[in-house]
């Protein structure tokens, strides 16, 4: 039984009613306080605060045991098959039937199951943020990708329409002595018209692709996440009501009955049944019931008609095929740094197994934490992995029988030498370049390096202003093209700046200050101190729902979110 499977697309309220579980720990951390500064007339004390744990736990139990969104209806009979509800209530029944109060007991009351819970609430707290950054990170993912569609339909448009226009422009100009220069814009803005639209046949492949992966497993993987979250908390209050029950077991003969009763409320906690208590109240059947978004499909250009197969005309195919080929160089990286994660997972999850088995081994809160950490991790990596084979078994339909002719008239990558790299003869490695300035990686195709570092050059810039190198330590990856300069500084490279005046300014002038300390969970983002000021780029605000994007201090751009800081 697993959220993921049972209740899909449901992440609110799996976040609602774990935020109403937090707010249990700290009913129940107020009622054991409150239980422990009694010294005078514990009796009549007790039963007041008893009674008033009651009526707030009346008000408030529903929303815990099937939250504030449940499509059934229910009475109270039903929150007493709930069995951490059904503890708690008697918890309370046994502070009412207590007359009895001891100044040991008060102070183990408030220096163990007080600090306890207030220690645990802090940690699971602290998971369900961090949970839901990661599943706003996934849906900017998610959203970020369908942009690309967007973007690419637009262009098609444009092109089909610029299009139409040459193709006019001819037909005005057959006698007239300028048919031939219109001939060829005809053609070139028709090859163009063509690229654009496989490209964007290639997006809608790619938005289906990290659409269905979205809603079929980082959607139910997330959900899973706060499963374990939720089962962790109820669990470890769990321990902790047990751990107040022995220590009432010690001091108050009085209550032996009403403890008793206490005692096997306890001992029918099951958090499986609670949770399947909660599945069968929000489970969505009938018209509301979920199902996946319909996949996006081709959409004709109003100003020029074509149909949605990709083109299969030389130069087109030509344009796919080189495409392709770095697409399945990246595959084949991604997919090795797939492995390794779902390795460090299994690692991390069989950790978290053993330590809350058994707590002396270790911390199984922090361990959880890291296990959480990895898993985002691998969400991200499995995107990009789809993505990419979204693209190749788009483009491998027409593109896998294309031979590429050096005569094809397509823009080419320039040489080494036509960029003023020293040439390597004799070498595999590629032209020496020397780092112009520090750069710190954001992603698993980048490379970190810094002020003065000699690297080779393995690929060079493909229009997307960025090259590929090689250290002296054989770490591979992508670096800016502007960050480099030829070896000795003679006849430097075309892309190189001179200096750092001549960098392309990021940041847009305007600041936000921090409002609270927040740790980046990834390496796309920027930490958080409260009261240090970041200044915003010129996308800003306008990144993603809830997220910034800005730089700090050390100059690392990065994105952060939004309800941390304020402006400036």
């Amino acid at each position: 039984m697993s959220y993921g499977i049972e209740l899909p697309d449901q992440v609110d309220s799996l976040n609602n009613v774990i935020e109403k579980q937090l707010s249990l720990l700290s009913d129940v951390r107020d009622l054991i306080k409150e239980r422990a500064v009694l010294e005078k007339d514990y009796a009549q004390k007790l039963q007041v605060i008893a009674r008033k744990a009651a009526e707030k736990r009346a008000r408030t139990a529903a929303s815990r045991v099937v939250g504030d969104y449940a499509v059934k209806a229910h009475n109270d009979d039903l929150l007493k098959r709930n069995t951490l509800e059904s503890a708690y209530t008697m918890l309370i029944e046994s502070y009412d039937a207590s007359a009895q109060d001891h100044q040991n007991f008060g102070e183990s009351l408030n220096t163990q199951i007080s600090l306890d819970l207030k220690m645990l609430e802090q940690k699971k707290e602290e998971l369900r943020r961090k949970e839901m950054v990661a599943f706003q990170k996934a849906l900017s993912d998610r959203d970020r990708i369908y942009g690309d569609r967007i973007k690419a339909k637009q262009k098609y448009d444009e092109e089909c329409l610029e299009f139409d226009g040459y193709r006019q422009k001819q037909e005005r100009a057959v006698d007239d002595k300028h048919a031939d220069r219109a001939a060829k814009l005809y053609e070139s803005q028709k090859v163009e018209m063509m690229n654009s639209k496989n490209t964007y046949i290639t997006t809608i492949a790619v938005a289906n692709k990290v659409k269905h992966k979205f809603y079929a497993e980082d959607l139910p993987a997330l959900e899973n996440q706060f499963q374990h979250i939720q089962t962790s908390l109820t669990t470890s209050l769990h321990k902790i009501l047990r751990h107040s029950h022995q220590l009432q077991l010690q001091l108050i003969s009085s209550v032996q009955y009403k403890l008793s009763l206490f005692d096997g409320a306890l001992n029918a906690f099951d958090p499986v049944k609670d949770q399947e208590l909660f599945i069968e109240y929000n489970r969505r059947i009938g018209p509301s019931a979920f199902s996946e978004p319909g996949d996006f499909v081709w959409e004709p250009c109003p100003g020029y008609y074509d149909a949605g197969e990709m083109n299969v005309e030389t130069e087109p195919k030509v344009f796919l095929q080189n495409k392709l080929v770095r697409s399945q160089t990246k595959l084949e990286e991604t997919q090795s740094l797939v492995k390794t994660k779902m390795r460090e997972v299994e690692k991390l999850f069989q950790v978290v197994v053993a330590y809350e088995k058994d707590e002396k081994l270790g911390d199984a809160n922090e361990a959880m934490a890291n296990l959480l950490d990895a898993q985002h991790g691998l969400i991200q990596l499995t995107t990009i992995e789809t993505a990419l084979q979204g693209e190749i078994d788009t483009m491998d339909q027409v593109a896998e029988d294309v031979i590429i002719e050096t005569s094809a008239p397509l823009a080419t990558t320039p040489t080494a030498s036509a960029l003023g790299f020293p040439s390597s003869a004799g070498s595999n490695d590629g032209p020496e370049v020397t780092i112009l300035f520090d750069f710190v990686a954001s992603s698993p195709y980048e490379l970190s390096v810094k002020v003065g570092d000699v690297v080779n050059v393995l690929e060079e810039d493909d229009g997307t202003g960025w090259v590929k190198v090689k250290n002296k330590r054989q770490e591979k990856g992508l670096v800016p093209a502007a960050y480099i300069s030829a070896v000795g500084g003679g006849g430097g490279s075309s892309i190189a700046i001179a200096g750092p005046a001549k960098q392309k300014k990021q940041g847009s002038g305007r600041f936000v200050r921090g409002l609270y300390d927040y740790a980046a969970g990834g390496d796309d983002e920027l930490s958080i101190s409260a009261g240090k000021m970041i200044e915003l780029t010129a996308v800003g605000e306008s990144y993603a729902e809830g997220w910034s994007e800005g730089i700090d201090k050390s100059g690392k751009k990065g994105i952060f979110p939004s309800n941390y800081v304020e402006p400036v």
